[in-house]
């Protein structure tokens, strides 16, 4: 009876992770390469692992920096077992792989592989030993990583208080992760589109907001960002003809913050307030996982079957974007 509760329990723990996998499943933290008395740490690299059966999977490896370039590499159909408290245990094993560097193949002769993914707070522990080509001394990779999670839905960015635009399908990578004893989370904003605005055609590009921490009076994970040196590639084209395309920062002077809410582990919003270099006006992009829409907005509930933008006003038919009608959202084309 034992053994088949255990049984139970395996299943549902590889059901779990197979529900969290998107492809292969990435995580990201800090690393250590160590080569005699050497030690090369790295604050953040990404590791890769696939599931290949029940009991085994793919993991890909970084790039290493330590005393030579050791490039990143796959080790097949790594054994693990499912345990107790959400743990998925890599007993310690041998592997091989290969590499091609500039034509010329490598040999990776690993002694051991271990580790663990525990589930409760999707973190990831990996301790590889091996050696690479012809080097004579065994390279220790280690790293504890925390699972990077794709969260997907429409979003709403709103242009100077006044103007509303939409994208259908944006995609977030989000990293809840612990740091010394804070809880932190780290998001990829993507690069994502805004067609027919009052400056054309826009291509918003990626930048990465990290250390957000927790704001009970916000009631979720916020960081006043305007700070942090930050860039990204903004382009407008109006008409066919490209009238912005470069890096730009952030106004210093200005509120450049995201706020990002979880139910549970579900990331559910996701608020990102900004004003770029020189321009007059503030954007705010609004993404929800349940309205697909401006969560952070006041939405009285009316109940008349008239229209109302965002800001609680009536609206006509001829308007465009976001609009409530009988207290619930929607993206009016």
């Amino acid at each position: 009876m034992k053994k088949f509760f255990t049984l139970i329990v395996a299943t549902l723990m590889a059901s779990s992770m197979m529900a969290q996998m998107h492809g292969a499943m990435t995580f990201a933290g800090a690393s250590s390469v160590n080569v005699l008395t050497q030690n090369t740490g790295n604050a953040c690299d990404t590791v890769r692992f696939e599931m290949a059966s029940m009991s085994a999977g793919n993991i890909t490896l970084p790039v290493m920096q330590g005393m030579a370039a050791i490039p990143s590499f796959t080790i097949e159909n790594v054994a693990f077992s499912m345990g107790e408290n959400h743990v998925i245990s890599i007993a310690e094993q041998t592997f091989t792989s290969k590499v091609t560097v500039n034509g010329e193949e490598k040999n990776i002769e690993g002694s051991s592989i271990s580790g663990s993914y525990n589930m409760a707070d999707n973190s990831l522990t990996l301790k590889a030993v091996f050696k690479y080509g012809s080097m004579p001394f065994d390279l220790t990779y280690e790293v504890k990583a925390y699972y990077v999670k794709p969260v997907a839905s429409a979003i709403t960015v709103n242009v100077g208080g006044t103007f509303i635009y939409g994208n259908d399908g944006v995609t977030y990578n989000v990293r809840k992760y612990i740091d010394g004893d804070a809880e932190k989370v780290d998001v990829e904003i993507p690069t994502y589109t805004l067609d027919n605005t009052v400056m054309g055609n826009l291509t918003l590009g990626t930048y990465t907001v990290k250390g957000l921490t927790y704001d009970e009076e916000k009631g979720g994970y916020y960081r006043d960002y305007k700070n942090d040196g930050l860039e990204f590639h903004f382009t407008a084209e109006n008409n066919g003809t490209k009238t912005m395309d470069g890096q730009y920062s952030f106004n210093a002077a200005k509120d450049n913050n995201i706020l990002v809410k979880y139910d549970g582990n579900k990331v559910t919003d996701i608020v990102n307030a900004f004003q770029m270099g020189a321009m007059p006006f503030a954007i705010v992009t609004s993404f929800n996982t349940e309205a697909s829409g401006i969560s952070s907005a006041k939405t009285e509930k009316k109940s008349d079957g008239r229209m109302y933008n965002l800001n609680g006003q009536l609206v006509g038919e001829s308007y465009k974007g976001m609009v409530i009608v009988n207290g619930k959202k929607f993206i009016k084309k």
